[in-house]
């Protein structure tokens, strides 16, 4: 028997796509991000959802996602968010990835790779607006691109930027997004039309809740989504209260104590027990992805009410204090986080973007399951 379980539930994903899609204008792309093995959920079931629903494109982090999306049997249009190792260059083109470029050497490099395995390398041109990682000025796009245009073997089909602060509220994080925005459109817009790829693309998810009038408009023709796709809003807007929460996390019990008061729980003593106290040890940890934010700050959800984490979350093990909890036993599950208590509002609690909570706990599981049943409400 595992002893945490992500459970997936593929419809109500399905019906977050759909929801999300009918509010994009029509024609626009959705590039549906599958990276970090699809935020938790995994890559394979996601992206044959996303294929078998009509999704335009996927995005993924590593040429390795690339390789199992195509062994899933998936044949969409597939774009790496990040630079491929120069070793990597040949097998990207392998499985049809079309890759971000910023320099000439590596589009020269993916020219010859492309022209020694009869392929032509599809290629978006990465501008840094002001995420300060991957990509080059804007003002030295244009040079690139025309130098682009002089190799025989690849094709640029698209032009990208990524948002830095798009979730924050904060007036100076809105002006810079906005800036953000604005460069690369000025950039595109002012572009000859034989330089100008098909695809511009600078909207993810936060990006699209905040400023849908801007990402979605001319020149922009695809957005990029993960997670509001899997059911959370990084910040909040009415509009984007369509969505639902598609992963549930459980870990088990495995064993129960009664401390008297006095007496201390976990690594550091960090916990001082001050009545008489029943602890539940839950078989997850940091090992498995739990964030130690969550010690003696989060809680979980068993027999319906909310339990608080005492001590620190420990290396495998995360000890909750169950006491006045009639019935608790080893062996059933606690819910970590999902229906009763969604991830964001967790990873609120103890100071933590829903990404950085969901995403590690979701991948640590033990197993993950598939569930096509009803959407939740």
């Amino acid at each position: 028997m595992s002893t945490s379980c992500a459970l997936v539930n593929l419809r109500t994903l399905a019906g977050n796509i759909e929801r999300v899609r009918a509010c994009l204008p029509e024609g626009l792309k959705l590039l549906l991000a599958a990276k970090s093995d699809a935020y938790g959920h995994g890559v394979e079931a996601v992206a044959r959802l996303a294929q078998e629903v009509g999704v335009d494109w996927l995005g993924v982090a590593t040429v390795e996602e690339g390789e199992r999306v195509r062994a899933a049997g998936v044949r969409l249009p597939v774009l790496l968010l990040g630079p491929a190792l120069p070793d990597e260059l040949r097998k990207a083109l392998a499985l049809e990835l079309a890759l971000p470029v910023f320099d000439l050497e590596t589009a020269r490099a993916l020219d010859r790779a492309a022209a020694a395995l009869g392929k032509r390398a599809r290629v978006h041109v990465l501008v840094d607006t002001g995420m300060g990682r991957f990509g080059l000025p804007p003002e030295d796009a244009p040079a690139l691109l025309a130098q682009l245009r002089r190799l025989a073997h690849l094709e640029v089909e698209g032009i990208l930027s990524h948002l830095a602060a798009a979730d924050s509220e904060l007036p100076e994080d809105r002006a810079f997004t906005q800036g953000q925005i604005e460069a690369l459109k000025k950039l595109v817009q002012e572009l000859p039309d034989r330089l100008r790829p098909p695809l511009c693309h600078i909207g993810n998810s936060a990006g699209l809740i905040q400023y849908r009038e801007l990402v979605t408009a001319p020149p922009f023709t695809m957005i990029r989504i993960g997670t509001l796709l899997y059911g959370y809003l990084e910040v909040r807007r009415p509009w984007a209260e369509i969505v639902h929460p598609a992963a549930t996390l459980t870990a088990r019990v495995l064993a129960l104590k009664d401390l008297a008061p006095g007496g201390s729980v976990g690594y550091g003593r960090t916990h001082q027990v001050t009545r008489p106290t029943r602890v539940a040890v839950v078989a997850m940890g940091y090992g498995q992805g739990l964030s130690p934010r969550l010690s003696g700050r989060g809680v979980v959800w068993v027999r319906g009410r909310l339990a608080p984490i005492v001590g620190k979350i420990c290396l495998d093990h995360t000890i909750v204090d169950v006491t006045g909890l009639e019935g608790v036993q080893p062996g059933e599950e606690v819910e970590i986080f999902g229906p009763h208590l969604p991830a964001d509002q967790l990873a609120e609690r103890v100071g933590l973007g829903v990404c950085e909570l969901l995403v590690p706990a979701l991948r640590g599981a033990s197993v993950r399951r598939y569930e096509d049943g009803p959407q939740r409400p």
